[in-house]
């Protein structure tokens, strides 16, 4: 492992290099920018960011060492991809492997902020359309800038140690992943934000979400509002099974769909993606957005 993380330091570094790029910071879900600050200045961060490195060599190493590393001669298409979303977010770019290790179409980003990785799952690297993976990677990368590396790190690994100790483990693990998975969820909603900005197309973006509950279906035949609506109803008439996503880092697809829709429709994107908004149509201002997107998120 030590020889891979030499190598992502020595990654393209676009910060500070007089190039254009977003300040992405502002659209972020208000939990999510509240709960970094916080963190921040209890310094938990520097704490926890070497036992990590090594937790995650522990945990992850092997998907990494076997996945195939993403640069200019492997997936030269996807590379550029990569490149291009880390040169407008401002972050070098991530030690980034396709693999057989995941499984479906998706994605995960792992490490620390200072050695961040990004897996993408083989299916995602064949059946999604370059936009769609350009959604993709951008959320995976706006993990990144958003620094909410060590944090989603520390709740996946804190959930898994807990097994390891007999009776207390589960209870103990618990104190620690609830309210972390409630940030999670939040921090989905930022990432989704910055894939949107990225990618550049409402519908991209939600054909990309869809993408992961679909599999190789031919998603274009899917009307996402039908879903949306659908999902919502099934989750009213079943409200225990609503219980289930405490113990989900990611909001249910359905709300990611509609957050994004929210975001879509809001000052704050037109604010920060540089685009002219339409002049018929009332954009939701921060408050409205915040409202709607808490509201979306409430599992009870």
């Amino acid at each position: 492992m030590e020889k891979r993380i030499h190598i992502i330091e020595k990654g393209k570094q676009w910060k500070n290099s007089g190039l254009h790029t977003l300040d992405v910071r502002e659209i972020a879900h208000p939990v999510d920018k509240t709960l970094i600050k916080a963190l921040e200045i209890a310094h938990v961060k520097d704490i926890l960011e070497t036992p990590l490195q090594q937790l995650v060599a522990a945990n992850y190493g092997q998907i990494i060492a076997t996945g195939i590393t993403l640069d200019e001669n492997n997936f030269p298409q996807l590379y550029c991809l990569m490149e291009d979303t880390c040169r407008k977010l401002g972050i070098k770019i991530p030690y980034t492997v396709i693999s057989n290790e995941l499984s479906g179409i998706n994605a995960f980003a792992t490490g620390t902020d200072s050695h961040a990785y990004i897996v993408i799952s083989n299916m995602a690297a064949r059946f999604l359309k370059p936009e769609e993976l350009k959604f993709i990677i951008s959320h995976e990368c706006g993990h990144i800038v958003m620094e909410h590396m060590v944090y989603h790190t520390a709740g996946s690994l804190a959930a898994a140690a807990g097994g390891y100790v007999p009776i207390i483990g589960p209870a103990l693990a618990s104190t620690v992943v609830f309210p972390l998975n409630c940030w999670n969820r939040c921090s989905e909603i930022t990432a989704d934000r910055i894939g949107l900005i990225c990618c550049e197309d409402l519908h991209v973006a939600q054909m990309a979400l869809l993408r992961i509950v679909g599999g190789c279906a031919d998603i274009e035949e899917i009307d996402v509002e039908r879903y949306i609506v659908k999902s919502r109803y099934i989750q009213d008439v079943q409200p225990l099974g609503k219980l289930a996503e405490y113990f989900q880092t990611h909001p249910m697809i359905y709300k990611r769909l509609k957050a994004l829709e929210l975001f879509y429709h809001s000052e704050a994107y037109f604010q920060v993606s540089g685009k002219n908004p339409p002049g018929d149509v009332k954009l939701l201002n921060k408050a409205e957005l915040d409202a709607k997107t808490s509201e979306l998120l409430k599992i009870l």
